[in-house]
């Protein structure tokens, strides 16, 4: 492997060889900040360790990389931006890891962003919703969706992990506690398996069903079972997330009415009394911008 953790450090570092010799560097490592940004890019300034090769020996200059975890090669944006000599630099590094160099940055790549994540205020997260569809047809949002780095809910089943993935309805006054809860089996390198099936959890009263238009993923309630003792507090974390999305889409709603307000936007003339009002409130139009 080039890449290892010191964890009583808390650093990374790289060992690189270089002809004959090896050359060790410790990585800072940065990822985008953006909490709704689905790219799995960790930049890297690499800084060499002190040589002890004595006078005569030049010291390693430090170096950047930028490595694509998707692609498992070098990031585009660097390859088109970087210095020769780092992009150089970059895809030696690159030709020299392994499968599980690779892992380990995914794995670090995931923590981070996910500390963002879950750290990020309504205001500084830009889905992008629906509004029309989502006020006049319930569409639900799914929570590793609008936050694709955010807390995963994860259960092994026969030895294999999954992911529920999570629904929830974000319209404007609903008051409902039901989840929607598709089942995916987790690949090894971060990607989904194919989908497996829905049930229905209603997390206030903790009543499950199946769902008329999907298959169940198993037996409801063995896999009540498995999933209540894999996470404790399961339905308090329905609810949690559930209300976080609500928040979500309710800021950037306002947002989106107080910009179709300020722009004055240009209704089209065929616009039917009766149709969802084209500004996105979800209201119908002759009761509200046709007025």
């Amino acid at each position: 492997m080039v890449f290892n953790v010191d964890r009583a450090l808390k650093k990374v570092f790289a060992s690189i060889a270089d002809g004959e010799q090896t050359d060790r560097y410790e990585c800072v490592l940065e990822v985008c900040e953006n909490p709704t940004c689905r790219c799995r890019a960790v930049h890297m300034t690499l800084i060499p360790e002190p040589t002890e090769r004595g006078p005569g020996h030049d010291q390693k200059p430090e170096r950047k990389a930028s490595i694509d975890l998707d692609s498992v090669g070098v990031y585009s944006e660097f390859r088109k931006t970087a210095s020769d000599a780092h992009l150089a630099f970059c895809e030696k590094l690159v030709g020299q890891m392994t499968d599980l160099d690779f892992r380990l940055l995914g794995h670090l790549h995931f923590t981070v962003k996910n500390l963002i994540t879950e750290q990020a205020t309504p205001d500084s997260i830009d889905p992008r919703f629906d509004f029309t569809q989502i006020e006049s047809s319930k569409k639900m949002q799914v929570y590793n969706d609008i936050l694709p780095f955010g807390d995963r809910l994860l259960i092994a089943i026969d030895g294999v992990e999954h992911l529920l993935l999570d629904q929830h309805c974000v319209r404007v006054g609903c008051d409902c506690t039901e989840s929607y809860i598709e089942l995916a089996p987790l690949m090894a390198d971060g990607r989904l398996g194919e989908h497996v099936g829905t049930i229905m959890v209603d997390y206030e009263s903790k009543q499950w069903q199946s769902v008329a238009d999907d298959v169940a993923p198993r037996d409801p309630l063995a896999l009540r079972h498995l999933t209540e003792n894999a996470i404790p507090d399961f339905y308090n974390r329905l609810s949690r997330r559930h209300s976080r999305l609500q928040a979500i889409y309710a800021h950037w709603r306002k947002r989106h009415l107080a910009t179709q307000r300020e722009t004055k936007m240009t209704l089209p003339e065929n616009a039917g009394r009766n149709d969802p009002c084209p500004c996105g409130s979800g209201k119908k139009y002759k009761k509200c911008c046709m007025q």
